[in-house]
């Protein structure tokens, strides 16, 4: 399954929910699906989202705004990768507020609050990784990594050239992939900033091509599905009473 949502899409097909502060990308949080699920949040300086954890991997890659999660700042560019039952936050935006898009490989809506949910993660604590895109001018084209696990979940910036094609990282399981900077041409059509293209597991990626000015793109990668089944089970018997 491969879903391209471009930001014309959203601002045409997507209603915001809960006061503006959220949109729809790819499936629905009220109706569970076989396929992704992604949405853009809009947070307020008010809105600050406390600590918590999500039963999903994911990803949250921050657009506008600037902010912290826990103890780390935040700007555009920058993305915070969570195992599922990893607990994280809190989430706060400077006063301008902040956007970032929150993506999974599977619907979930999940969130359960820490401290007083702990219990539920079973010990399935995971891994978590912050990183940052490069959105400077000058950028040689090419595949930078940000962080790479041996089970698939990677992080990846790619860079292309006006008109070049765009180089493939060594995706193993599903991922998406977001327009940071410039327009890539995506089997032909024109995808500006902030388009969010969805690749799944096994699916061949359609044929990507810089737009005039060149194109900077950020390719988040899921571990394949047997891969976070294990992990799931492994961490599941360990944290298992004797």
């Amino acid at each position: 399954m491969i879903i391209c949502v471009t930001p014309e899409d959203m601002a045409r097909d997507r209603a915001p929910k809960f006061d503006g502060r959220l949109v729809e990308l790819f499936g629905d949080r009220n109706l569970p699906w076989d396929g992704p699920s992604g949405h853009l949040v809009n947070q307020r300086a008010a809105d600050a989202n406390p600590p918590h954890f999500h039963e999903a991997d994911q990803y949250q890659l921050f657009i506008a705004g600037e902010g912290r999660v826990g103890g780390h700042a935040v700007a555009p560019g920058s993305v915070h990768y969570a195992d599922g039952f990893s607990g994280y936050g809190p989430i706060v935006a400077a006063p301008e507020g902040c956007s970032y898009l929150t993506l999974r490989a599977a619907h979930d809506t999940s969130s359960h609050k820490l401290p007083e949910e702990a219990a539920l993660a079973q010990g399935r604590k995971g891994r978590q990784h912050m990183g940052a895109f490069d959105l400077s001018d000058g950028r040689q084209p090419g595949v930078e990594t940000l962080f790479e696990r041996a089970d698939g979940v990677a992080t990846y910036q790619v860079d292309a050239a006006p008109g070049a094609a765009v180089s493939q990282p060594p995706v193993v399981g599903a991922s998406y992939w977001v327009v940071m900077k410039g327009e890539a041409l995506v089997d032909g059509h024109p995808c500006p900033a902030r388009t969010c293209l969805w690749v799944g597991q096994g699916e061949a990626r359609p044929a990507m091509t810089a737009g005039p000015e060149g194109v900077t793109l950020a390719v988040l990668c899921f571990a394949p599905r047997d891969s976070q089944a294990a992990r799931g089970a492994r961490t599941w018997l360990e944290a298992a009473p004797a």
